[in-house]
């Protein structure tokens, strides 16, 4: 008996676990991935690759992935259905909400994974767009609102940030990157990267309750009680604006309201400070010091301190901190990577009004409106469960899972299961597929083809988190879906 030889081809990739968009190397046997390492000839990552990057391929053949659309019976019970039949249902469902409450009765909830999925925040839009609601929200104003916030009050630099490549001072506020590949630190090969900028004499402050990885890096570690990272960063800039080490032409030439920062952090002296932060003042004067004197560099927030009481306050200092040290690429500079599948900055040395932090849509409850972060996320369950005309009836959950991310669990299971159509994206049937009317199994990242877009559009995010030289990469459909995915 002979057997037909297995063929075995080998391909480049691009990971889509998280926003670090990885370069990878995959085998695969007969159509089949059967090994995943990272690409040791790619020029921005290096070879790096995450262990969840590494068993991507798990994930698509995971035994309880979604093949098939799940409906839900009269009893109440999941069952797999034709695509046929749970789109029908679904838009008959959807037209008869639509004609009864209108298209405002009508929310989306966009959830991290769907960020990676090429073309999905467009595909939403048009999809919304069509019905005419203006009800989307995301994870954005649960994870990290303040970035985008504070950068809206504070104004954005035309030309950038400072590059992490050539800087010789990196402060992180409650940030991991070495783990969790975000902040500061390039997420692509960030150990790699921090390696090779200490040894030509970079030197890195990190503020963070714990001793996490890129803590046990720092020349100064700052490790505050918790929460208290507000009053660190203004004393921080007193120190550097009580002692002069601000860069006094860019603040004088590029900048206004100078004099009300001053008079703000004036009564936050590293003495009054240090026993409300849980750090020495002697420490806090120090890291001051070796910040500003740094000739380039940037200061980062991370998750963290973006999800204590004053995230956008946080923010703000941060963003504050860079403009008294003048971190920002100036005229005549070389400029690291301006975008390659769009752009990031538009180039100019010069200050450029962002869009007003809060403005647009007004929810029904509790005042909210919509801010740059988008429309808040946490008001949706009471949007739900709020009678009266506007009142969410139909909700389309995509790659994210409310009742594990959204706060208050009790009060978001009620909201779910009171609604007339919940209709969820996921390849597997989550806490909140199991309310859901309907479940929809997408195709994977090795079943569609990509493109590393996603690190070109998050600079507001992270400032130096971006790509740091011009940089894009393409991946071709690598395997097609299981032979009864989708099946009818």
């Amino acid at each position: 008996m002979t057997h037909a030889a297995t063929t075995t081809t080998e391909a480049t990739a691009i990971c889509r676990f998280c926003h670090a968009c990885c370069g990878l190397q995959v085998t695969l046997e007969g159509g089949r991935v059967s090994r995943i390492i990272g690409d040791l000839q790619n020029p921005v990552y290096h070879g790096y690759s995450c262990v969840k990057g590494r068993n991507f391929h798990e994930f698509h053949y995971d035994p309880s992935r979604v093949l098939h659309p799940l409906a839900r019976d009269a009893g109440g019970v999941l069952q797999q259905t034709t695509l046929d039949a749970a789109l029908g249902g679904i838009a008959d469902k959807l037209q008869s909400i639509i004609a009864a409450h209108g298209p405002r009765a009508v929310a989306i909830y966009n959830g991290t994974f769907s960020n990676f999925c090429p073309g999905g925040v467009m595909v939403r839009d048009a999809f919304m767009d069509a019905i005419g609601s203006p009800m989307r929200f995301t994870n954005a104003t649960i994870d990290q609102p303040g970035k985008p916030i504070a950068m809206a009050l504070h104004g954005r630099w035309g030309a950038g940030p400072q590059a992490f490549s050539d800087s010789d001072v990196c402060m992180l506020v409650g940030a991991n990157p070495l783990v969790s590949m975000w902040g500061g630190i390039p997420a692509f090969n960030p150990a790699k990267r921090l390696h090779e900028a200490r040894r030509r004499g970079l030197k890195l402050i990190v503020i963070d309750p714990r001793v996490t990885e890129s803590a046990r890096k720092a020349d100064i570690h700052l490790q505050c009680l918790p929460g208290h990272d507000v009053e660190l960063l203004a004393a921080m800039l007193h120190v550097i604006l009580d002692e002069g080490l601000q860069d006094a032409t860019f603040i004088e030439q590029e900048t206004e309201g100078r004099d009300a920062l001053r008079a703000a952090v004036e009564p936050f002296t590293p003495e009054r400070v240090a026993p409300i932060a849980g750090v020495p003042a002697a420490q806090i004067v120090a890291a001051a010091r070796l910040f500003a004197q740094g000739r380039r560099g940037n200061v980062t927030g991370g998750t963290g301190s973006n999800m204590s009481a004053r995230g956008v306050l946080m923010e703000y200092l941060v963003l504050a901190l860079n403009t008294v040290c003048g971190r920002w690429i100036r005229a005549g500079e070389p400029l690291p990577n301006r975008g390659v599948l769009f752009r990031q900055h538009t180039g100019n040395a010069r200050a450029e009004k962002s869009r007003p932090a809060v403005g647009g849509m007004t929810l029904r409850v509790r005042g909210l409106s919509e801010t740059v972060a988008g429309l808040p996320t946490a008001a949706l369950a009471d949007e739900i469960l709020t009678p009266g005309e506007g009142q969410v009836r139909a909700l389309f959950v995509v790659g994210g899972n409310p009742m594990t991310s959204w706060p208050n669990q009790a009060r978001t299971r009620r909201a779910l299961e009171s609604l007339e159509l919940l209709v969820v994206v996921d390849p597997q049937v989550s806490a909140t597929g199991r309310l859901a009317h309907y479940v929809l199994g997408p195709k994977l990242g090795f079943e569609m083809p990509a493109i590393s877009f996603a690190n070109e559009g998050i600079s507001v995010y992270g400032l130096s988190i971006g790509y740091q030289e011009p940089y894009a990469q393409y991946q071709p459909t690598l395997q097609e879906p299981p032979a009864h995915y989708l099946q009818q």
